[in-house]
């Protein structure tokens, strides 16, 4: 099934710290295309003329053409090669950059957060990369790097659109994104090798078919459920073409000699638990990011808000992504220590603490700071927890789609967790014409209770990150 390099025997790791350093941009990249955006929000609606909703739909797009983006690329990797599909992935963020910088119009810019979201393989190609590259005695610690580079840019970017926005225009988010990526790529041609590893398989079409329409019709239910309204019959109609979709999909796969997804990848250990922490994990820990800005705009004759400005919030959140790092890194130190077990616990953990001072603490800069800085602490424990168990458990031929599954299984937990949280929040009614209180309050608590799911699920998670054979 798999053809390595042209000897037949796997080549030895060819990755030094300066490819190690590449691959860690890049997944900073794919952590400033997500973060940027967020502050800057209100002064995209404010720029396009358009409403806070429909401008929200550049978060969504993204996210929609990730998640069907991610398998597919991911899968194209493990087979013509990682790098040059990571080349392709900075390409998309590249051209969707400047299709934004451009736009006139917000529907435009959504259409160039799309072609962006295509480029969102970059996370599980970069670490295919580094297990196809890296010694297995420092494979760990790139892990982690990895992942730290994905923190730092969310880090960065919640700072950085604050400076871009106010310091020069909107459009320079996309100017910066459009640079970083080009340069980026011309990095990683020049530092980064090809892996000679591949999955000697045909491209499964139908399989391929099934699974990116059967994802994009469930998170668009997912993503307008709130809007059509949940029992409407454009709502139940998309859920139930998505379900069949996905459902033909698991049927077609178990039938082919060379799945786009082999099914073991999903639920068989050790990757069931790993898939399993990755939902529970995204579903609890993005809703702060996403509530936190709202929280921090309001005018503060709502009670709790601090009425900032678009660098107020990236201040704001800078703590998370400062965090997030510090785990990433933390966690690629310790995994090889104490094993990806007890940093998953500890991050559920600091995730309960964190929920519970935002909570149950006033609303004020220090402790909004103090709550979601616990969060990203834990985001980098898990991140490092869960991806090793995926890389470094997954096949050669194979490492690239394991990570894309993890990752689809995470962010579409994420686009759970989003609308309910927003539904949560619109529930609670309006006080002076914003949302009330208690609707955060809400949000927090069931940020906390799902924090504890996941620290019950962590048991199950391997004591060892153990290396396929």
């Amino acid at each position: 099934m798999t053809a390595i390099a042209s000897t037949g025997e796997a080549p030895a790791p060819s990755l030094g710290a300066a490819g190690v350093m590449v691959l860690s941009l890049a997944a900073l990249d794919f952590g400033l295309e997500q973060s940027l955006i967020i502050p800057a929000l209100p002064a995209l609606a404010e720029h396009y003329g358009a409403s806070l909703q429909a401008v929200a739909w550049m978060v969504t797009g993204f996210v929609l053409a990730s998640i069907v983006a991610i398998p597919l690329v991911s899968r194209l990797g493990d087979m013509v090669g990682k790098r040059r599909m990571l080349l392709a992935s900075l390409t998309a963020f590249a051209l969707g950059s400047l299709l934004c910088a451009l736009a006139e119009t917000s529907g435009l810019a959504i259409a160039g957060r799309v072609v962006q979201g295509v480029g969102a393989a970059v996370a599980p190609l970069t670490y295919g990369l580094v297990r196809d590259n890296v010694a297995a005695d420092r494979m760990p610690r790139a892990i982690g790097g990895v992942v730290g580079g994905a923190s730092a840019g969310a880090a960065i970017g919640f700072l950085l659109s604050g400076v871009l926005v106010d310091g020069f225009a909107v459009t320079a988010i996309f100017w910066f994104l459009f640079a970083f990526a080009v340069a980026i790529a011309i990095a990683l041609l020049a530092l980064v090798p090809e892996s000679q590893i591949r999955a000697d398989v045909r491209f499964d079409v139908v399989g391929a078919a099934l699974l990116g329409v059967g994802l994009f019709a469930l998170l668009l239910a997912i993503s307008k459920g709130s809007a059509w309204g949940w029992t409407s019959g454009r709502t139940v109609a998309t859920m139930s073409t998505a379900l069949a979709l996905l459902v033909g999909f698991v049927l077609a796969e178990s039938r082919t000699p060379e799945p786009l997804v082999h099914p073991g990848l999903v639920v068989r250990p050790p990757f069931g638990s790993a898939n399993l922490c990755a939902f529970v994990f995204g579903y609890a820990f993005f809703i702060a990011v996403f509530t936190l800005p709202l929280i921090a705009a309001a005018p503060e004759s709502t009670g709790y808000g601090l009425e900032l400005g678009t660098i107020g919030i990236g201040l704001l959140l800078l703590p998370t992504g400062v965090a997030s790092l510090a785990g990433g890194l933390a966690g690629g130190h310790l995994i090889a220590r104490v094993g990806p077990r007890p940093l998953v616990a500890a991050g559920a953990s600091l995730g309960v603490i964190g929920y519970a001072v935002l909570a149950l603490a006033p609303s004020a800069v220090a402790t909004l700071a103090a709550g979601s800085g616990a969060i990203g602490l834990a985001w980098g424990l898990i991140l490092t927890g869960v991806a090793s168990v995926v890389v470094i458990g997954a096949a050669p031929q194979s490492t690239a789609v394991a990570v894309a599954v993890n990752a689809v299984t995470r962010n579409t937990a994420v686009a759970i967790g989003a609308q309910v949280a927003f539904a949560l929040i619109a529930d609670a009614g309006l006080a002076d014409g914003h949302p009330a209180e208690s609707g955060y309050t809400a949000v927090f608590v069931m940020g906390g209770a799902a924090a504890s799911l996941l620290l019950v699920a962590a048991r199950i998670m391997p004591a060892r990150a153990a290396r396929a054979r």
